[in-house]
């Protein structure tokens, strides 16, 4: 799960993009017939608007690279990374959304999907997601089919308690890494969204 700031940013959502680090000449290959599925299936409260992230990162050393301002701090190399995003708007309960994990050919840098993260929030209240969070990991060994559960709490803005609320969505009773791991070779996750009630509520 990705650490939050004292004042983060909202996000803003973009079907694909491509770290600040990466280099034009190493950028993945689309794939002419790729055919390892990765569907996402499954419920979420009305109220949230869900973004779905699938990332691919370079698995080469020599295709590791850093940003200038990072590599005059002392930043060591880290693999080049892009990602694929499907949202799923308010108003929808249901929901299925797929990705090709093979939607890029390897090429020089060995470029492999590694993770889905999702986030959330509700468009009725605020302008945008803060933090994104992760929902599965792609490995060799990883299960063809899962289940997660993500809880969603409303709680204060990070910057006031004037501004709107925020979401925090926590992992269900379930969750372990064995469950959260699914095959580089395709997977179904059953994954279900809801939305707790407000403290005050009866």
């Amino acid at each position: 799960m990705l650490a939050q700031s004292q004042q983060p940013a909202v996000m803003e959502f973009h079907q694909h993009s491509e770290a600040e680090r990466n280099r034009f000449f190493d950028r993945p290959q689309i794939n002419p017939s790729p055919g390892k599925a990765l569907v996402l299936q499954g419920s979420k409260d009305a109220h949230i608007e869900v973004w779905l992230h699938l990332s691919y990162g370079t698995n080469n050393e020599k295709c590791n690279t850093q940003t200038l301002f990072a590599s005059i701090l002392g930043a060591p190399d880290v693999p080049q990374t892009v990602t694929d995003s499907v949202r799923i708007p308010a108003g929808k309960t249901a929901f299925s959304a797929s990705f090709f994990l093979d939607r890029y050919l390897p090429g020089r840098c060995n470029w492999q999907p590694f993770s889905v993260s999702h986030a959330e929030f509700e468009p009725s209240v605020g302008p945008g997601p803060y933090v994104m969070s992760g929902v599965v990991a792609i490995r060799s060994e990883g299960k063809r089919k899962t289940k997660v559960t993500w809880v969603c709490h409303r709680k204060p803005s990070y910057l006031s308690e004037d501004e709107p609320k925020r979401l925090e969505c926590i992992a269900g009773e379930r969750y372990s890494d064995e469950d959260t791991t699914v095959s580089i070779d395709g997977a179904v996750v059953e994954v279900d969204f809801t939305l707790a009630p407000d403290p005050e509520s009866p």
